[in-house]
């Protein structure tokens, strides 16, 4: 189910859609839902970075007191 939403856009930006879509409202809407969620997911972060992470974390052997293992140590 889709909602509506209203945004408030520079006048030069404006103009800029305006001439690249002409009558086609269906294309720009397309194009602004496309570039939002394009945007979202370069700014959010990547859950493989995070599970290379943990798994990195986890490889070290327990106990081990070596100085600079894992970023731990005395």
């Amino acid at each position: 189910m889709s909602k509506k939403m209203t945004l408030s856009i520079d006048p030069d930006l404006h103009k800029q859609l305006e001439q690249r879509f002409q009558d086609d409202e269906h294309g720009l809407n397309q194009f602004i839902i496309d570039a939002i969620k394009n945007q979202l997911k370069a700014s959010s972060p990547s859950p493989e970075k995070e599970d290379n992470l943990e798994s990195y974390l986890q490889k070290g052997s327990s106990g081990s007191r070596t100085y600079g293992v894992k970023g731990q140590g005395w």
